[in-house]
């Protein structure tokens, strides 16, 4: 079992944690000191490297692997994103990395997420913004289960490698039965439970009706081919969070963890999916009944 595996890793490893590490780059000390405090703040046992130039942050990326990095849009000697790439082609990984720019460029964002930035902050900085972010950042690191149900394989890899590269520590339990996922989700703790209206022996949606009495810690995602939003509707009483249309993008599955985990959305995904076609992924209680379901003179109120 995933949660069995866990912990059989960290109780081998008895070498003790280290501090986390963020990396704060820009030419402004006034400003890396700012958010110096906002992160000590948060947490005072966190190790902070302040450095203002494009070579300096590629010798710490790649030589004391930051877990985070505030990256300005303009360093010395190079610009923010150029020092990124050249500390990713060095071999350096920045597993949560935050851009800062006083203002936002038209192409800003296409380059963040090629760059896999999380965050694109506007200057002058939110302090209950930084914090929001590095709670974010504190629940993207913590191991969570997740459960993925689906008959067809090539679904449940598809959604393997769309979870990986979430940013999400996340320990991926699969099967193609909708019994077994019932039996799996009753002796296991399962945040969240992705589960295919196509199972052949119990299909997730009458399975979701199943589960609802137990009163599980498991936020479900309904995974369909059909019309998620008439999906949603006939899901809207079995507690069911959400319906996505395979095949769905990587976004789709970010706005899931997040609502999931209950963090705010980044501002940089909710720019990139206001463009995308927002109709693969849709959360049930943001639908009104329907005709069937509503009474004459009513509206449906939100979860």
């Amino acid at each position: 079992m995933p949660d069995s595996k866990v912990v059989t890793m960290s109780a081998a490893n008895s070498q003790p944690v280290a501090a986390p590490l963020v990396l704060i780059a820009d030419g402004d000390a006034a400003r890396r000191g700012v958010l110096a405090g906002l992160v000590r703040r948060f947490d005072p046992t966190t190790i902070i490297s302040e450095v203002a130039s494009g070579p300096e942050f590629v010798d710490v990326v790649r030589d004391r692997r930051p877990l985070l990095a505030f990256v300005s849009a303009q360093l010395d000697q190079m610009s923010g994103p150029e020092a990124v790439a050249l500390a990713r082609r060095s071999g350096g990984h920045l597993p949560c990395l935050i851009f800062t720019a006083p203002r936002a460029f038209p192409q800003w964002h296409e380059i963040a997420e090629k760059l896999g930035a999380y965050e694109v902050l506007r200057l002058p900085l939110d302090p209950a913004h930084i914090d929001a972010l590095l709670r974010a950042n504190q629940r993207r690191q913590q191991n969570t289960a997740v459960l993925v149900a689906s008959a067809s394989e090539v679904g449940r890899r598809a959604i393997q490698c769309v979870l990986a590269r979430s940013g999400f520590n996340l320990t991926v339990a699969e099967t193609d039965s909708g019994r077994h996922a019932r039996k799996l989700l009753q002796i296991a703790s399962y945040p969240l439970a992705f589960l295919d209206t196509s199972l052949p022996d119990l299909d997730g949606l009458e399975l979701a009706c199943q589960l609802q009495p137990l009163r599980l810690p498991t936020q479900i995602v309904l995974l369909t081919s059909q019309d998620p939003k008439s999906v949603a509707q006939a899901a809207r009483h079995v507690g069911v969070e959400f319906v996505l249309k395979m095949p769905f993008s990587g976004r789709d599955i970010a706005l899931a963890l997040h609502h999931a985990f209950g963090l705010r959305r980044p501002y940089l995904l909710n720019a990139l999916t206001k463009d995308a076609a927002g109709d693969a992924l849709v959360r049930v209680g943001s639908l009104p009944l329907s005709r069937a379901g509503a009474q004459p003179g009513t509206k449906a109120s939100p979860r």
